[in-house]
Protein backbone atom coordinates (compact mmCIF):
# COMPACT_ATOMS: atom_id res chain seq x y z
CA UNK A 1 0.00 0.00 0.00
CA UNK A 2 1.07 3.37 -0.82
CA UNK A 3 0.68 5.33 2.49
CA UNK A 4 2.43 2.27 4.20
CA UNK A 5 5.62 2.81 2.16
CA UNK A 6 5.66 6.49 3.08
CA UNK A 7 5.19 5.54 6.09
CA UNK A 8 7.95 2.93 6.60
CA UNK A 9 10.75 5.47 4.67
CA UNK A 10 9.90 8.33 7.08
CA UNK A 11 9.82 6.32 9.59
CA UNK A 12 13.72 4.91 8.41
CA UNK A 13 14.84 8.18 7.93
CA UNK A 14 13.60 9.17 11.59
CA UNK A 15 15.12 5.93 12.98
CA UNK A 16 18.92 6.54 10.93
CA UNK A 17 18.89 10.47 12.07
CA UNK A 18 18.26 11.68 8.53
CA UNK A 19 15.39 13.79 10.18
CA UNK A 20 16.80 13.83 14.40
CA UNK A 21 14.81 15.18 17.12
CA UNK A 22 13.35 18.56 16.38
CA UNK A 23 14.10 19.00 12.75
CA UNK A 24 11.01 19.34 10.58
CA UNK A 25 10.03 17.23 7.77
CA UNK A 26 9.45 18.18 4.58
CA UNK A 27 6.12 19.83 3.92
CA UNK A 28 2.98 17.85 2.97
CA UNK A 29 3.33 19.45 -1.07
CA UNK A 30 7.55 18.57 -1.00
CA UNK A 31 6.60 14.80 0.27
CA UNK A 32 4.05 14.34 -2.30
CA UNK A 33 6.29 15.36 -4.90
CA UNK A 34 9.44 13.56 -3.61
CA UNK A 35 6.81 9.67 -3.14
CA UNK A 36 4.78 10.54 -6.09
CA UNK A 37 1.59 10.23 -4.73
CA UNK A 38 -1.29 12.56 -3.43
CA UNK A 39 -1.74 14.14 -0.54
CA UNK A 40 -3.86 12.07 0.98
CA UNK A 41 -1.31 9.24 1.36
CA UNK A 42 1.02 11.43 2.38
CA UNK A 43 -1.42 12.72 5.31
CA UNK A 44 -2.50 8.64 6.49
CA UNK A 45 1.17 7.79 6.46
CA UNK A 46 2.35 11.29 8.62
CA UNK A 47 -1.19 10.66 11.26
CA UNK A 48 0.61 6.77 11.59
CA UNK A 49 4.07 8.18 12.77
CA UNK A 50 2.03 10.82 14.67
CA UNK A 51 0.00 8.19 16.38
CA UNK A 52 3.21 6.35 17.45
CA UNK A 53 4.54 9.61 19.35
CA UNK A 54 7.58 10.06 16.77
CA UNK A 55 6.32 13.47 14.95
CA UNK A 56 3.83 16.56 16.27
CA UNK A 57 2.22 19.08 14.21
CA UNK A 58 2.95 22.15 15.11
CA UNK A 59 0.91 25.82 14.04
CA UNK A 60 2.98 27.96 11.49
CA UNK A 61 6.45 25.54 12.02
CA UNK A 62 4.82 22.76 10.56
CA UNK A 63 5.82 18.48 10.46
CA UNK A 64 8.67 18.16 13.85
CA UNK A 65 9.98 15.44 14.90
CA UNK A 66 9.62 14.06 18.55
CA UNK A 67 10.84 10.72 19.11
CA UNK A 68 13.76 8.44 17.14
CA UNK A 69 11.31 5.37 18.38
CA UNK A 70 7.97 4.66 18.63
CA UNK A 71 6.71 6.02 22.48
CA UNK A 72 3.21 4.92 22.04
CA UNK A 73 0.62 2.66 20.98
CA UNK A 74 -2.22 3.36 19.24
CA UNK A 75 -5.37 2.96 21.30
CA UNK A 76 -8.18 0.45 19.88
CA UNK A 77 -9.92 1.87 17.42
CA UNK A 78 -7.71 4.45 15.93
CA UNK A 79 -6.64 5.16 12.60
CA UNK A 80 -3.99 2.82 12.71
CA UNK A 81 -6.38 -0.26 13.24
CA UNK A 82 -8.61 1.18 10.92
CA UNK A 83 -8.83 0.06 7.29
CA UNK A 84 -9.12 1.69 3.87
CA UNK A 85 -11.40 0.04 0.88
CA UNK A 86 -11.94 0.93 -2.15
CA UNK A 87 -15.06 0.27 -4.56
CA UNK A 88 -15.70 1.57 -8.14
CA UNK A 89 -19.34 0.77 -9.54
CA UNK A 90 -20.65 1.57 -12.90
CA UNK A 91 -23.69 2.90 -11.46
CA UNK A 92 -26.90 1.82 -8.63
CA UNK A 93 -30.53 2.54 -7.71
CA UNK A 94 -33.17 1.31 -6.26
CA UNK A 95 -33.25 -1.96 -9.01
CA UNK A 96 -29.34 -2.73 -9.00
CA UNK A 97 -26.90 -1.63 -6.77
CA UNK A 98 -27.70 0.06 -3.50
CA UNK A 99 -28.37 -3.47 -1.96
CA UNK A 100 -25.05 -4.17 -2.45
CA UNK A 101 -23.65 -0.87 -1.17
CA UNK A 102 -25.49 -2.15 1.62
CA UNK A 103 -24.22 -5.46 1.63
CA UNK A 104 -20.41 -3.96 1.23
CA UNK A 105 -20.77 -1.66 4.27
CA UNK A 106 -22.49 -4.02 6.53
CA UNK A 107 -19.23 -6.32 6.10
CA UNK A 108 -17.02 -3.90 5.92
CA UNK A 109 -18.16 -3.13 9.92
CA UNK A 110 -17.18 -0.36 12.12
CA UNK A 111 -13.30 -0.57 11.94
CA UNK A 112 -13.63 -0.33 8.04
CA UNK A 113 -13.54 2.59 5.66
CA UNK A 114 -14.99 1.83 2.33
CA UNK A 115 -14.46 4.91 -0.41
CA UNK A 116 -16.66 4.74 -3.35
CA UNK A 117 -16.66 6.57 -6.57
CA UNK A 118 -19.19 5.85 -9.69
CA UNK A 119 -17.46 4.90 -13.55
CA UNK A 120 -20.87 6.08 -14.92
CA UNK A 121 -19.81 3.48 -17.78
CA UNK A 122 -16.80 5.64 -18.86
CA UNK A 123 -13.91 3.32 -19.27
CA UNK A 124 -11.23 6.12 -18.74
CA UNK A 125 -13.46 7.17 -15.89
CA UNK A 126 -13.28 3.60 -14.71
CA UNK A 127 -9.55 3.93 -15.16
CA UNK A 128 -8.88 7.26 -13.28
CA UNK A 129 -11.22 6.20 -10.24
CA UNK A 130 -9.12 2.86 -9.63
CA UNK A 131 -5.77 4.93 -10.14
CA UNK A 132 -6.60 7.87 -7.33
CA UNK A 133 -8.69 5.08 -5.07
CA UNK A 134 -5.17 3.10 -5.00
CA UNK A 135 -2.87 6.52 -5.23
CA UNK A 136 -5.27 7.65 -1.66
CA UNK A 137 -4.03 4.32 -0.03
CA UNK A 138 -6.77 1.61 -0.10
CA UNK A 139 -5.66 -1.47 0.74
CA UNK A 140 -8.08 -3.27 -1.79
CA UNK A 141 -10.29 -2.66 -4.26
CA UNK A 142 -14.03 -3.82 -4.93
CA UNK A 143 -14.73 -3.40 -8.81
CA UNK A 144 -17.85 -3.44 -10.98
CA UNK A 145 -16.85 -3.02 -14.05
CA UNK A 146 -19.26 -1.55 -16.84
CA UNK A 147 -17.69 -4.01 -19.64
CA UNK A 148 -16.57 -7.92 -19.78
CA UNK A 149 -15.21 -7.78 -23.47
CA UNK A 150 -12.20 -4.61 -21.63
CA UNK A 151 -10.80 -4.40 -18.17
CA UNK A 152 -8.95 -1.21 -17.60
CA UNK A 153 -5.59 -1.19 -17.45
CA UNK A 154 -5.10 -0.30 -14.23
CA UNK A 155 -7.48 -3.30 -13.22
CA UNK A 156 -4.57 -5.29 -14.84
CA UNK A 157 -1.88 -3.29 -12.90
CA UNK A 158 -3.04 -4.40 -10.26
CA UNK A 159 -3.63 -8.09 -11.11
CA UNK A 160 -0.17 -8.04 -11.99
CA UNK A 161 1.06 -7.30 -8.47
CA UNK A 162 -0.99 -9.32 -6.66
CA UNK A 163 -3.05 -6.05 -4.93
CA UNK A 164 -6.08 -7.44 -3.19
CA UNK A 165 -8.91 -7.27 -6.11
CA UNK A 166 -12.39 -8.53 -6.26
CA UNK A 167 -14.52 -8.04 -9.40
CA UNK A 168 -18.11 -7.94 -8.68
CA UNK A 169 -21.24 -9.08 -11.71
CA UNK A 170 -18.53 -9.70 -14.04
CA UNK A 171 -16.50 -12.50 -14.88
CA UNK A 172 -12.84 -12.09 -16.82
CA UNK A 173 -12.11 -15.42 -18.07
CA UNK A 174 -8.30 -16.21 -18.22
CA UNK A 175 -7.16 -14.05 -15.75
CA UNK A 176 -6.32 -14.58 -12.29
CA UNK A 177 -8.68 -12.10 -10.24
CA UNK A 178 -11.27 -13.14 -7.59
CA UNK A 179 -15.01 -12.41 -8.34
CA UNK A 180 -18.60 -12.36 -6.81
CA UNK A 181 -21.53 -12.92 -9.15
CA UNK A 182 -25.27 -14.52 -9.59
CA UNK A 183 -26.00 -17.39 -11.46
CA UNK A 184 -27.30 -15.30 -14.26
CA UNK A 185 -27.05 -18.44 -16.51
CA UNK A 186 -29.55 -20.20 -14.14
CA UNK A 187 -32.11 -17.40 -13.76
CA UNK A 188 -31.74 -17.19 -17.50
CA UNK A 189 -33.52 -20.48 -17.50
CA UNK A 190 -35.42 -20.30 -14.41
CA UNK A 191 -37.28 -17.02 -16.05
CA UNK A 192 -37.47 -19.20 -19.65
CA UNK A 193 -38.84 -22.23 -17.40
CA UNK A 194 -41.62 -20.65 -16.47
CA UNK A 195 -43.07 -19.19 -19.43
CA UNK A 196 -43.01 -22.36 -20.93
CA UNK A 197 -44.32 -24.12 -17.78
CA UNK A 198 -47.14 -22.00 -18.23
CA UNK A 199 -48.07 -22.29 -22.33
CA UNK A 200 -46.30 -20.16 -23.83
CA UNK A 201 -44.32 -21.80 -26.49
CA UNK A 202 -43.11 -19.00 -28.43
CA UNK A 203 -40.59 -17.27 -25.90
CA UNK A 204 -38.68 -14.08 -26.91
CA UNK A 205 -35.38 -12.77 -25.18
CA UNK A 206 -34.44 -8.68 -25.35
CA UNK A 207 -31.76 -7.44 -23.83
CA UNK A 208 -29.12 -4.44 -24.54
CA UNK A 209 -26.34 -4.41 -27.19
CA UNK A 210 -23.62 -3.92 -24.90
CA UNK A 211 -22.40 -7.75 -24.33
CA UNK A 212 -21.32 -7.57 -20.22
CA UNK A 213 -20.94 -11.35 -19.05
CA UNK A 214 -24.11 -11.36 -16.51
CA UNK A 215 -26.43 -10.29 -19.79
CA UNK A 216 -24.83 -12.73 -21.93
CA UNK A 217 -25.35 -15.57 -19.55
CA UNK A 218 -29.25 -14.55 -19.04
CA UNK A 219 -29.25 -15.30 -22.57
CA UNK A 220 -27.33 -18.34 -22.76
CA UNK A 221 -29.79 -19.53 -19.73
CA UNK A 222 -32.78 -18.78 -22.38
CA UNK A 223 -31.08 -21.15 -24.98
CA UNK A 224 -30.40 -23.86 -22.40
CA UNK A 225 -33.62 -24.22 -21.29
CA UNK A 226 -34.97 -24.46 -24.86
CA UNK A 227 -32.70 -26.92 -25.40
CA UNK A 228 -33.82 -28.58 -22.55
CA UNK A 229 -37.03 -28.70 -23.67
CA UNK A 230 -36.53 -30.01 -26.89
CA UNK A 231 -37.73 -26.83 -28.65
CA UNK A 232 -36.32 -25.49 -31.79
CA UNK A 233 -34.74 -21.70 -30.95
CA UNK A 234 -35.27 -18.82 -34.13
CA UNK A 235 -32.82 -16.09 -33.57
CA UNK A 236 -35.85 -13.94 -35.06
CA UNK A 237 -37.18 -14.01 -31.22
CA UNK A 238 -34.63 -11.74 -30.05
CA UNK A 239 -33.65 -8.46 -30.05
CA UNK A 240 -30.82 -7.06 -28.55
CA UNK A 241 -29.92 -4.02 -30.28
CA UNK A 242 -31.41 -1.49 -26.81
CA UNK A 243 -29.36 1.12 -25.91
CA UNK A 244 -30.84 3.08 -23.42
CA UNK A 245 -29.93 1.37 -20.56
CA UNK A 246 -26.31 0.74 -21.45
CA UNK A 247 -24.00 3.55 -19.72
CA UNK A 248 -22.86 5.91 -21.74
CA UNK A 249 -25.19 5.67 -24.77
CA UNK A 250 -26.54 8.63 -26.10
CA UNK A 251 -30.18 6.81 -27.34
CA UNK A 252 -32.71 7.61 -25.26
CA UNK A 253 -35.82 5.49 -23.87
CA UNK A 254 -38.03 6.85 -26.70
CA UNK A 255 -35.88 5.55 -29.21
CA UNK A 256 -35.81 1.75 -27.50
CA UNK A 257 -39.63 1.99 -27.03
CA UNK A 258 -39.41 2.45 -31.07
CA UNK A 259 -37.65 -0.26 -31.53
CA UNK A 260 -39.77 -2.51 -28.78
CA UNK A 261 -43.06 -1.74 -31.13
CA UNK A 262 -41.27 -2.67 -34.10
CA UNK A 263 -40.36 -5.59 -32.92
CA UNK A 264 -43.02 -7.02 -31.29
CA UNK A 265 -45.65 -5.56 -33.94
CA UNK A 266 -43.35 -8.07 -36.27
CA UNK A 267 -43.62 -10.91 -34.00
CA UNK A 268 -47.24 -11.19 -32.86
CA UNK A 269 -46.38 -15.09 -32.57
CA UNK A 270 -44.22 -14.21 -29.59
CA UNK A 271 -46.45 -14.83 -26.13
CA UNK A 272 -44.14 -14.78 -23.66
CA UNK A 273 -40.52 -12.58 -23.26
CA UNK A 274 -37.75 -12.83 -21.23
CA UNK A 275 -36.07 -9.30 -20.42
CA UNK A 276 -32.52 -9.16 -19.90
CA UNK A 277 -33.26 -6.03 -16.91
CA UNK A 278 -36.08 -4.40 -15.57
CA UNK A 279 -35.47 -1.15 -17.41
CA UNK A 280 -36.08 -3.17 -20.74
CA UNK A 281 -39.10 -4.36 -18.90
CA UNK A 282 -40.55 -1.32 -18.59
CA UNK A 283 -39.99 -0.24 -21.69
CA UNK A 284 -41.81 -3.48 -23.43
CA UNK A 285 -44.76 -2.77 -21.15
CA UNK A 286 -45.29 0.53 -22.74
CA UNK A 287 -44.07 -0.81 -26.36
CA UNK A 288 -47.02 -3.26 -25.66
CA UNK A 289 -49.33 -0.96 -24.45
CA UNK A 290 -49.16 1.25 -27.43
CA UNK A 291 -49.73 -1.89 -29.77
CA UNK A 292 -52.79 -2.28 -27.58
CA UNK A 293 -51.71 -5.44 -25.98
CA UNK A 294 -51.68 -5.55 -21.96
CA UNK A 295 -49.78 -7.45 -20.02
CA UNK A 296 -50.16 -10.49 -18.78
CA UNK A 297 -53.64 -10.88 -20.98
CA UNK A 298 -51.88 -10.77 -24.35
CA UNK A 299 -48.13 -10.80 -23.28
CA UNK A 300 -46.12 -12.05 -20.71
CA UNK A 301 -42.81 -11.11 -19.23
CA UNK A 302 -40.29 -12.15 -16.96
CA UNK A 303 -37.24 -9.71 -15.87
CA UNK A 304 -34.48 -9.63 -13.44
CA UNK A 305 -33.81 -7.44 -10.84
CA UNK A 306 -37.15 -5.40 -9.36
CA UNK A 307 -37.08 -2.59 -7.01
CA UNK A 308 -38.86 -3.12 -3.61
CA UNK A 309 -40.57 0.16 -3.32
CA UNK A 310 -42.22 -1.14 -0.20
CA UNK A 311 -44.11 1.50 0.67
CA UNK A 312 -45.66 2.07 -3.34
CA UNK A 313 -48.42 -0.28 -3.14
CA UNK A 314 -49.67 0.67 -6.40
CA UNK A 315 -46.48 -0.36 -8.16
CA UNK A 316 -46.78 -2.75 -11.21
CA UNK A 317 -44.82 -6.12 -9.90
CA UNK A 318 -43.00 -8.15 -12.71
CA UNK A 319 -42.27 -11.61 -12.06
CA UNK A 320 -39.07 -11.34 -11.71
CA UNK A 321 -34.88 -13.11 -11.09
CA UNK A 322 -34.09 -12.00 -7.55
CA UNK A 323 -29.93 -11.80 -7.43
CA UNK A 324 -28.98 -11.71 -3.76
CA UNK A 325 -27.40 -8.06 -3.96
CA UNK A 326 -26.73 -8.05 -0.33
CA UNK A 327 -24.71 -11.27 -0.24
CA UNK A 328 -23.14 -10.17 -3.33
CA UNK A 329 -21.88 -7.34 -1.63
CA UNK A 330 -20.68 -8.57 1.57
CA UNK A 331 -18.99 -11.68 -0.01
CA UNK A 332 -16.85 -8.90 -1.89
CA UNK A 333 -15.55 -8.04 1.19
CA UNK A 334 -15.31 -11.06 2.68
CA UNK A 335 -13.25 -12.41 -0.65
CA UNK A 336 -11.15 -8.90 -0.37
CA UNK A 337 -10.54 -9.28 3.31
CA UNK A 338 -9.23 -12.71 3.18
CA UNK A 339 -7.17 -11.76 0.07
CA UNK A 340 -5.66 -8.98 2.59
CA UNK A 341 -4.82 -11.82 5.22
CA UNK A 342 -3.45 -14.49 2.39
CA UNK A 343 -2.55 -12.93 -0.09
CA UNK A 344 -2.37 -14.71 -3.68
CA UNK A 345 -5.61 -16.16 -2.76
CA UNK A 346 -7.88 -16.13 -5.86
CA UNK A 347 -12.10 -17.53 -5.86
CA UNK A 348 -14.53 -17.10 -7.82
CA UNK A 349 -18.10 -17.46 -5.89
CA UNK A 350 -21.66 -17.46 -7.70
CA UNK A 351 -24.50 -16.95 -5.77
CA UNK A 352 -27.93 -18.66 -6.71
CA UNK A 353 -30.75 -16.65 -7.84
CA UNK A 354 -34.68 -16.85 -6.99
CA UNK A 355 -37.81 -16.63 -8.79
CA UNK A 356 -40.17 -14.27 -7.85
CA UNK A 357 -43.85 -14.44 -8.87
CA UNK A 358 -45.45 -11.12 -9.87
CA UNK A 359 -48.31 -9.93 -12.25
CA UNK A 360 -46.64 -9.87 -15.62
CA UNK A 361 -47.14 -13.66 -16.20
CA UNK A 362 -50.53 -15.94 -17.24
CA UNK A 363 -51.03 -18.74 -19.22
CA UNK A 364 -50.99 -17.58 -23.11
CA UNK A 365 -54.69 -16.66 -24.33
CA UNK A 366 -56.16 -19.73 -26.67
Amino acid sequence: MLYKRVYESLRLAITNGTYPVGERLPSEAELSKQFDVSAITVKRALELLRSEGMIMRRPRIGTVVTSATATTVPAAGSEVSTRLLGCVLTSFDDTFGNKIIEGILAAAGADTHVIFKRSGGDLAEEDACIRSLVDAGVEGLVLLPSSSEYIPPAALELVARRFPLVILDRLFDGIPVSAVCSDNLGGGRAATEHLLELGHRTVGFVGPSSHVSSSDDRRNGYIHAHAMNHLPLENRAELQTLESTVPGSTDTVEDDIERLIAFVGEHPDITGYVAAEYNIALMLREACSRLGLSIPRDVSVVCFDHPDAFFDTGLFRFTHIRQAQTELGGRGIASLQQQIAHPLTVDKVVLPTELVPGASTAPPRS
